[in-house]
């Protein structure tokens, strides 16, 4: 909103309210006054019957009525008379109302107390309030013969005060459109103009064209003049220090460029080096780590290959024990064939999914790698939907990832515990699930569970290549591994990754251990 329009609306708001309590403070005084002059109008009409009145203490009721109604014929303006005569026991009492059809007299008796002075009051609600006067008449001992009682209508009175007001309002409205608007023209005259074209200028110059603006009002002798010619002045000085700003900047552009080329070169060699000392970095490891999975699994499968190899083909082996020894040798195989793969860093690992039942691979983990002694003091359960069916996966690499998993389980549950092995389909996801209740894991110990040769086992018992492999492999899968664990609380190792919709149960393969 611009300041002329805020002017405006406080002229206009002030004009309002002082013009809105004007009209009702003299409302309210017309009222009041209205009101002041028909009670004293109702008190003199009451005295002038009174006058005309000849009342005796023989006065009889009939001609009381005849009298009262040729005393109010010359008086206009009361809705209702009364006339209270004084009698022994009860009074006699002469109404005399006004209506449509002219006056009506009633008589009747009752009990009444003579007022000692004369009183007058305005008595009901709207249209019905009326003044009532009551005013004694006394004989020349001062004592009360009778009283008169008028009532006089308010209503017309305040219809004539209505109507006054309502042409007092009208004309206030009147003269306060007519202050508005001439109040209107001279501020858009005075100020609005000028601080319009003021304000065009400024958005001229805020939107970057100094040299075409120009600062109108400058010969004003008022405050506006006074803005006018500062801004004036500071627009010179801008523009000098703009044209002073360009002059450094284009040579900042230029030691700016030659500079950005110059670091352009840098940055190209440094991600040169970067590359090769990464490259240089990843070689060491692996080399470390091939050597290292080499040495402490490479030998010992190759010897149980070898003996199992004897021992299935010993001529006394039963054919149940050479089952035994077959699974054994596979187990072997694929264990030889997953350090292969991984030790093989040319090339990443590559899943090779096929339809499993996944309850028959967690059983088949289960039975690989937690002992018969381990069973005795762990509770070992499995956690497979029965509506979960088989899944398209690596049989190899995920029963790699659990086994690790299983294995880290029964040594942290030395002293016995729980173990549960859960599969779960979260969305288009496969999730399998270890959880233990052994001692679980510290948050330092968490940021380096993944690094190469990082164990807490005591020496001899772990290489630190369990979960580093099993990560990589996870990362083939095109998953990753979750860890959910604190002190005390165990620990929950799960194992995500995406997995295809079910296939048919009977191209399924099971994975049994034999």
């Amino acid at each position: 909103m611009s300041i002329r329009a805020k002017i405006i609306a406080l002229f206009t708001v002030i004009l309002v309210l002082s013009m809105g309590m004007s009209a009702a403070l003299g409302a309210s005084a017309a009222s009041r006054a209205v009101e002041s002059a028909v009670r004293d109008r109702a008190v003199e009409v009451a005295r002038a019957v009174r006058s005309d009145l000849d009342l005796s203490r023989d006065l009889d009721p009939a001609r009381a009525a005849d009298r009262l109604a040729a005393a109010l014929r010359q008086h206009r303006g009361i809705r209702s008379a009364e006339l209270i005569i004084r009698k022994p026991g009860k009074d006699d009492v002469v109404r005399m109302q006004y209506g449509p059809n002219g006056p009506e007299t009633t008589f009747g008796e009752l009990d009444y107390s003579f007022p000692a002075q004369t009183n007058s009051e305005v008595v009901g609600d709207g249209d019905d309030r009326v003044v009532r006067v009551e005013l004694p008449v006394k004989d020349s001992f001062s004592h009360p013969v009778a009283a008169i009682r008028l009532e006089a209508s308010l209503s017309e009175a305040e219809r004539l005060g209505r109507g006054q007001g309502r042409i007092f309002l009208a004309s206030t409205a009147l003269a306060a459109v007519l202050v508005f608007l001439a109040f209107t023209l001279i501020l858009n005259r005075m100020l609005g103009r000028p601080l319009s074209e003021l304000a065009g200028a400024v958005e001229g110059i805020e939107s970057g064209a100094l040299d075409a603006a120009s600062v109108p009002a400058t010969g004003r002798r008022d405050e506006i003049g006074t803005l006018a010619r500062g801004l004036e002045a500071m627009l010179g000085r801008v523009r000098g220090f703009n044209r002073e700003l360009q002059d450094r900047v284009e040579e900042a552009t230029a030691d700016l460029a030659r500079t950005n080329r110059e670091l352009g070169e840098l940055n190209e060699l440094l991600i040169e080096a970067r590359r090769e000392r990464s490259a240089q970095e990843r070689l060491a490891a692996l080399g470390q780590l091939s050597g290292t999975i080499a040495h402490e699994l490479g030998n010992p499968l190759n010897a149980i290959s070898g003996n199992v190899q004897l021992l299935a083909r010993h001529p006394g082996c039963p054919a149940d024990i050479r089952e035994q020894l077959q699974v054994i040798e596979r187990e072997v195989q694929r264990m030889t064939s997953i350090i292969r793969r991984f030790l093989d860093s040319a090339r990443a690992l590559v899943p090779k999914p096929e339809p499993v039942q996944l309850a028959a691979l967690i059983d088949e983990a289960l039975s690989l790698n937690v002992s018969a002694e381990a069973r005795h003091r762990i509770d070992v359960r499995r956690d497979v939907p029965p509506d979960l069916g088989p899944a398209s996966i690596d049989p190899s690499l995920v029963r790699h990832v659990l086994g690790n998993f299983i294995s880290n389980a029964v040594d942290a549950m030395s002293a016995g515990g729980a173990l549960t092995v859960r599969a779960r389909r979260a969305g288009d996801q496969l999730a399998l699930s270890v959880i233990d209740s052994g001692a679980g894991i510290t948050a330092e110990n968490r940021k380096h569970i993944f690094e190469p040769f990082f164990t807490t086992k005591d020496p001899g018992k772990g290489t630190g290549l369990g979960l580093a492999i099993s990560r990589e492999i996870a990362s083939a899968l095109r998953g990753h591994i979750e860890v959910e664990s604190s002190p005390g609380a165990g620990a929950t190792f799960t194992l995500l990754f995406p997995a295809p919709p079910s296939t048919a149960a009977p191209a399924a393969r099971t994975h049994a251990p034999r």
